[in-house]
């Protein structure tokens, strides 16, 4: 009898260990990454921020530029990013201040203007002042500055407004005045004509 039992039990325990799995799964966590990338509208991007006009006021007599406007739909970015503002001008200062070289006989100085800018960056609807304070003199560049957060939509839009020969804020070149003073040397007075500079605008993924 006591064999039998044991025999009996054996059977019931390799019945239980032999029954068939029909249905099992394997789980994936799949990824895949998107490079970052940055790309500027075609340059050079030209502007012409208009005429001076005369200012008896607030510091005067001057011919000065005040509050002309440019905006742009600078770059794509898919990533967050720093920007680099940099310049030049034709005297070689190495900043985005507005310059012209005199000509004639008598010329040959650069005649300098102080160039202040107000730079503004809009990301995700956002618009965000480039610098920490209201306006950038020129000689504030190069100038870095950080955007830690991708623009959703990729769109960078620079705007910048820009105060030529103005009393507005202090810059690291005087005023040019329009006045009859016979001492003035020439850099002092500024020759009428198209003064020109430089400016580039760099942008690094981070």
């Amino acid at each position: 009898m006591k064999k039998f039992a044991l025999i009996f039990a054996f059977m019931i325990v390799a019945v239980a260990f032999t029954q068939a799995q029909t249905t099992a799964s394997a789980s994936f966590n799949l990824s895949m990454t998107v490079d970052k990338y940055i790309e500027t509208t075609p340059s050079p991007l030209n502007w012409d921020f208009g005429t001076t006009s005369h200012q008896v006021a607030y510091g005067g007599p001057i011919e000065s530029l005040y509050g002309a406007m440019g905006q742009w739909n600078l770059a794509y970015a898919n990533c967050p990013f720093s920007v680099t503002v940099a310049g030049n001008n034709g005297a070689n200062q190495g900043v985005p201040r507005f310059a012209r070289q005199e000509v004639g006989a008598h010329g040959g100085a650069w005649d300098i203007l102080p160039t202040l800018y107000a730079i503004n960056f809009t990301t995700n609807g956002v618009r965000d002042l480039f610098y920490g304070t209201w306006l950038q003199g020129a000689h504030q560049f190069p100038y870095t500055k950080n955007y830690t957060e991708a623009p959703h939509n990729g769109q960078v839009k620079m705007d910048m407004v820009s105060y030529i020969n103005s009393t507005i804020a202090s810059e690291a070149v005087p005023v040019r005045k329009t006045l009859i003073d016979p001492t003035f040397t020439n850099i002092q007075s500024a020759d009428a004509g198209v003064y020109e500079c430089t400016m580039v605008v760099t942008l690094t993924a981070l």
